[in-house]
């Protein structure tokens, strides 16, 4: 499937294609609204309205993580309800009062922006800014009082409230989430495998699992939405199940993996829809100090041997060993204070296609992506653990799942 042909590119892409066309068709109109004023103050208001929204566009840029940067959309869109609603009340419009909030969105949206933008998009973009601009000189012909372009904004605010808190909730749950984040930790990252990491088309992430949080701080420092796969046990908690669903988040039963197990198909088909899959291939969080690492099962060979070009990102999470969600000196949460500023390193190496010899055998393969993961150490001032290598005959038969 070509990259911009990606259901959640184009769901992502759509979503802010209809915020822009909103956007457009109301700023002619409110620009009427803002340059209604005194001709002493309209100078002066006009470019209150111009520099504040040049100066919010550029914001979103200064925050470096482009797929959150839209959830600043629906909370610059109640902003801007607040300000058109001052404005209907009391008959004030502060040209810097909209320009921020529009500024904002407009900066979000193009910070957001994933893959090529297909050209009927960008017409229907130069379409909704000529529609707005035919609207706003309805309107001034029309004459005062200016009811109808205060009647339209506010209806196009409401739109794009709706409309951004709908579409944009992810990003806006993500961006939400990570203050609380940054309270609990210091999370840095390190490694070749950022630089040239791909905001578009499939890829598969592997990782050790050390604690609850590891697939949030491999959200942090990645560049782009990710589809972790999520055991029952927290997937199915009240409430919490709709918000995986809608996130795509896929549920991995409470059960040995089978060789048709629904979550491989479903990861597999997430590969398929050029989605960011991650996965911890030792299926279970680490229990003691002495094993940083135990073998991988057999999942993550079956999804490579289905998709067996797919680009595999190593990744390492040092510091989750020890923090309050981890099986360090009893089960998460218990016998550990709470985590406060707590440091973690998330290592990345370089993308590596598994090569054909190696995905003949699920040993041999599950081998070296452990080597991978633990070469990804290094990147954090970390040794590698050992080399592993592949198990006796007997230890092959008692580990084969």
């Amino acid at each position: 499937m070509p990259e911009s042909d990606s259901p959640q590119v184009r769901r992502d892409r759509h979503s802010a294609l209809g915020a822009a066309v909103i956007v457009c068709l109301a700023v002619p109109a409110l620009a009427v609204l803002v340059v209604d004023v005194p001709a002493d103050a309209r100078r002066a208001n006009g470019l209150w309205f111009v520099g504040t929204a040049v100066g919010s566009a550029l914001l979103p840029f200064l925050y470096w993580s482009p797929c959150r940067a839209l959830g600043l959309v629906p909370l610059a869109a109640i902003a801007w309800l607040a300000a058109i609603g001052h404005g209907i009340y009391w008959g004030e419009w502060p040209g810097w009062a909209h320009g921020a909030p529009l500024g904002l969105i407009v900066g979000a949206l193009a910070r957001g922006c994933r893959g090529e933008e297909p050209w009927p998009e960008t017409a229907a973009l130069f379409g909704a800014a000529l529609a707005g601009g035919g609207i706003a000189w309805a309107c001034v012909e029309r004459g005062r009082p200016f009811d109808v372009p205060r009647g339209f904004v506010l209806l196009a605010s409401v739109v794009l409230v709706g409309w951004s808190w709908g579409r944009l909730f992810r990003p806006l749950f993500e961006l939400v989430v990570e203050p609380v984040l940054w309270v609990m930790y210091r999370v840095r990252r390190a490694g070749t495998g950022y630089t040239d990491f791909p905001r578009t088309g499939a890829c598969l992430v592997i990782a050790n699992h050390a604690c609850w949080f590891d697939p949030i701080f491999l959200a942090k420092v990645l560049p782009r939405p990710l589809t972790p796969m999520m055991t029952a046990k927290f997937y199915d908690l009240p409430l919490f199940r709709k918000l995986m669903a809608a996130f795509g988040i896929i549920r991995v039963p409470e059960k040995a993996l089978k060789k048709d197990a629904p979550e491989l198909l479903e990861a597999i088909a997430a590969l398929d829809r050029g989605e960011c899959v991650v996965i911890f291939p030792e299926g279970y969080l680490r229990r003691s100090e002495d094993r940083p690492l135990r073998r991988f099962g057999q999942g993550v060979w079956q999804i490579l041997k289905a998709r067996p070009s797919t680009p595999v990102f190593a990744a390492w999470i040092e510091g989750g060993w020890g923090s309050y969600t981890s099986y360090f000196n009893g089960p998460p949460t218990k016998n550990k204070k709470p985590d406060f500023r707590r440091p973690l390193g998330v290592g990345l190496s370089t993308a590596v296609v598994v090569a054909p010899e190696v995905l003949e055998t699920h040993l041999l393969t599950r081998t070296h992506l452990m080597n991978l993961v633990s070469a990804a150490r290094e990147p954090l001032g970390l040794a590698p653990l050992p080399l592993f290598e592949l198990p006796a005959k007997a230890d092959a038969e008692n580990e084969s799942g």
